[in-house]
């Protein structure tokens, strides 16, 4: 089964799915080792591990390409990306779609800022005319080659616009819709408004979802529930304490039972996948 039927299917399953967000394709490989079925990934996060900058448009249409590919690459289970703007205008979307879809990504989303769009929680965003955000939904879904490939529409516009452009979007053709809830009374209120199934960004440090699991939000009619920041948060937790840790002591010695032994890190990456080629493909000068 290829992974955007895979995706199409968990997407029309009875159950909500949860997809940690990946800024690499190692932390790719953990999401589908720990055991998920879906991988997202988090244009926040690849700013900061491909630049080290925010969440501010920077990053180019190849640079976050190349990355996906070696993503979805990585991994045996489907992936849906973060394409920001679609990259330019309804023409450029199309090639957005190509070039993802050729990459082995199973779906994106693409949202209505002005571009470069830049993360919400940084500074407020700007958006285009729903005509114009029309149009390039209609340029991707015309774009991509395999139906099943799955499109989704984010706004960052606000409850009652939202509930409108996500609508005309889904009409528009776009498989999914992602709205921004700025509290509990919009995430509740989001399923009960929009006409087609919902990708939810779990708010990170927010009171929106403060206390609310991905199977709250799967009750109240979420489809696809992500987390785009937890692995990049705690890993960059986690490595600013060892380098303290070293700086002040000269050793990470403290460190080690916190650490994944070497055996199971090279289970994480397969190692007995490359031993097996090696079997099979070594040639013997003896």
């Amino acid at each position: 089964m290829t992974k955007t039927k895979r995706l199409r299917d968990l997407i029309n399953g009875k159950d909500a799915v949860v997809a940690p967000c990946a800024f690499d394709a190692l932390s790719a490989r953990l999401i589908e080792y720990s055991g998920f079925d879906l991988v997202a990934t988090t244009g926040f996060g690849m700013h900061g591990t491909m630049l080290g900058v925010p969440d501010n448009g920077l990053l180019t249409f190849t640079e976050m390409l190349r990355m996906c590919r070696n993503m979805s690459s990585a991994i045996d289970i489907p992936m849906m990306a973060d394409a920001e703007g679609g990259y330019g205008n309804a023409i450029n979307t199309s090639r957005t779609i190509t070039e993802f879809e050729n990459a082995g990504v199973a779906g994106l989303f693409i949202e209505d800022q002005v571009l470069p769009p830049n993360c919400p929680y940084i500074k407020g965003t700007r958006l285009i005319p729903v005509e114009e955000m029309v149009s390039k939904i209609k340029a991707a879904v015309d774009a991509r080659k395999d139906p099943n490939f799955v499109i989704v529409a984010r706004t960052d516009a606000p409850f009652e616009e939202a509930v409108e452009r996500l609508n005309i979007y889904a009409e528009a053709g776009a498989d999914m819709v992602k709205p921004m809830p700025h509290s509990r009374k919009e995430l509740e209120d989001y399923p009960k408004h929009l006409k087609a199934p919902i990708h939810l960004g779990f708010t990170y440090g927010k009171e929106t979802t403060k206390g609310v699991t991905a199977k709250d939000c799967g009750e109240m009619g979420y489809k696809i529930i992500t987390f785009p920041f937890a692995q990049l948060m705690s890993s960059v937790s986690a490595q600013i304490a060892i380098l303290n840790e070293i700086k002040k002591n000269g050793t990470d010695e403290a460190f080690y039972e916190k650490m994944i032994s070497f055996e199971e890190y090279l289970d994480t990456v397969n190692i007995d996948k490359y031993n097996e080629m090696d079997k099979k493909y070594m040639f013997n000068l003896d």
